[in-house]
């Protein structure tokens, strides 16, 4: 809108927009005529002329950080100039302690003599002998990505209608294990929700076996992209935009002892991990594992039909095997059962201490 009470000394008057507008050659009609409806909603804008405009693309922060002579040695040692980790670490360490710099300076005139170190060290997956013998059988120069897959039937409400959810977590064995651990790093990500359905079975044994199997078949759909990479790989880019050939095994999969046997094709009261039975938990050595390929060599072993439920049911009894046909791990690179199903903290830790130990304990003490 135009205000004419804002005419100044030049004959000009300005508008809410900003714009400069002439009284006697800008607006229409002459002078006399009435400052009308054609005036305020067709004001004219005079900008200026020598206004800020951009000449070419300058340099940011970043570029000038790797303008320098020792950016490329940093593609390959992010801690550059420092050799390693540790030596960075120590550098942070000094820098952030309380010693006086002549006390750092003595510290490091000191000549220190390294042991050579004779005992290998387990912190991380990638230590692990796990890991090391799938590397081994990738292609040179591959890079390993462990999987991690979490799953848990979980109460969401008691009180009205007890709803329940099956979620499905993925994360990474290569994100280093204490900022995995911590939930506010978010390192589990919500993959799926598992279906939880009734059947109608009239066999309630039945239904736990078609429960298993839908359980199974939705692994095989949502895990698919994953198999594909671990068996071909796939080329990926690392946090240092460096193109990697990266294979994606099951590294581990955490769930409880029910849910283990479910997901190993076992039934109850069957070590998810090992050969043994319940009638064999108490002996005092450890019975051979429970291999992908011994439980797929046995299912095909089995001429029963699959959609002969309880048929097909009773033909895996002899093997202490649930009646899955189709394990959704069957056809994943690297992948073993007896490999992936990690202990349980709950169950295989705190459980097994009160349940045995201390028992075991009072026993002997009287």
């Amino acid at each position: 809108m135009v205000h004419v009470q804002d005419l100044n000394d030049s004959g000009y008057f300005y508008g809410d927009e900003g714009g400069v507008v002439g009284l006697e050659s800008d607006l229409p009609g002459s002078v006399e005529e009435p400052l009308g409806s054609q005036a305020l909603e067709k004001p004219y804008i005079e900008r200026f002329r020598n206004t800020a405009k951009v000449y070419r693309r300058g340099q940011t922060f970043w570029d000038r950080f790797n303008m320098d002579p020792y950016s490329a040695y940093r593609k390959d040692n992010l801690y550059y100039p420092f050799a390693s980790h540790q030596d960075w670490e120590l550098g942070s360490f000094l820098l952030c302690s309380s010693l006086s710099m002549a006390a750092i300076d003595e510290f490091l005139e000191l000549k220190l003599e390294l042991l050579e170190r004779t005992s290998r060290i387990y912190n991380e997956w990638l230590t692990g002998d796990a890991a090391w013998s799938m590397q081994s059988q990738l292609p040179d120069g591959a890079t390993l990505l462990g999987i991690i897959l979490s799953s848990d039937k979980t109460n969401i409400t008691n009180m009205t209608g007890g709803r329940v959810a099956h979620p499905l977590l993925i994360s990474l064995a290569n994100i280093k294990m204490a900022t995995r651990n911590k939930a506010s790093s978010h390192a589990f990500l919500l993959t799926a929700l598992l279906p939880i359905a009734e059947f109608l079975h009239p066999v309630k044994r039945m239904q736990s076996v078609l429960e298993a199997r839908l359980v199974h078949q939705c692994l095989d759909i949502v895990l698919e992209p994953l198999k594909q990479a671990a068996r071909i790989g796939r080329m990926m880019s690392d946090p240092l935009g460096n193109l990697r050939y990266c294979f994606t095994p099951l590294a581990s999969y955490i769930v409880d002892t029910p849910e283990a046997c479910m997901l190993a094709c076992v039934q109850g009261k069957t070590s998810p991990i090992t050969m043994a039975m319940y009638e064999n938990f108490g002996d005092a050595f450890q019975h051979s594992p429970q291999t992908a390929k011994m439980t797929l060599n046995q299912l095909s072993s089995i001429s029963c039909d699959p959609l002969d439920i309880e048929g097909y049911f009773n033909a895996c009894a002899p093997f202490r095997l649930s009646g899955v046909a189709q394990p959704f791990w069957r056809d994943w690179s690297l992948a073993d059962p007896h490999v992936f199903f990690t202990p349980e903290p709950l169950h295989h830790w705190h459980r097994e201490f009160y349940d045995h130990d201390v028992k075991w304990c009072l026993a002997a003490v009287g």
